[in-house]
């Protein structure tokens, strides 16, 4: 019998990770970029403007579905959409739902990750927040540390690629 080979990826998914808050993006900022490789990091400008939520459809021309936002694009090309709130009181909520939305009209999977050292939302915003996470999101994770935040976007994707699982007999 061949050695199992832990080197190597049984799939690999793409990932779109949108940061919902400042400190969410600041984490971000702070992380190597070799433990980002093959995430795509939402820009803070893909997430539409207060004024204008449902940008109107553009015509499709030739074969395809037509993509009517930078949002939708992104999401579209996506095979899961990561939300991430490190702040629940600074995230929009509006935002959420607009995430939300692309993600189910491409039946794109669609996650949050919320890093809460005490998980309690007593605050009216971070509340209504954690609500609208919940709604939106087809999956929610609460890790009390963002330190675990980076191992599981990359379990997401199709884990370490050289990595050795623990307790491996090598």
């Amino acid at each position: 019998m061949a050695p199992i080979s832990w080197d190597r990826r049984s799939y690999e998914a793409t990932v779109l990770l949108v940061p919902l808050d400042p400190t969410a993006r600041g984490w971000l900022l702070r992380q190597d970029p070799a433990a980002l490789e093959g995430i795509t990091v939402a820009e803070a400008d893909l997430l539409p403007s207060h004024d204008r939520l449902r940008p109107e459809p553009v015509p499709a021309s030739g074969e395809g579905t037509a993509v009517s936002s930078p949002l939708d694009h992104a999401v579209h090309d996506a095979d899961v959409v990561v939300l991430l709130a490190h702040e629940l009181t600074a995230v929009d909520g509006r935002s959420v739902v607009a995430v939300g939305d692309a993600a189910r009209a491409t039946g794109t999977l669609l996650g949050a990750v919320v890093v809460s050292p005490g998980a309690r939302w007593a605050e009216p915003a971070a509340h209504h927040a954690a609500t609208t996470i919940r709604e939106a999101a087809d999956n929610v994770v609460i890790l009390k540390d963002s330190r675990f935040a980076l191992p599981f976007l990359q379990v997401l994707r199709g884990g370490a690629r050289d990595a050795e699982p623990a307790g491996s007999m090598r």
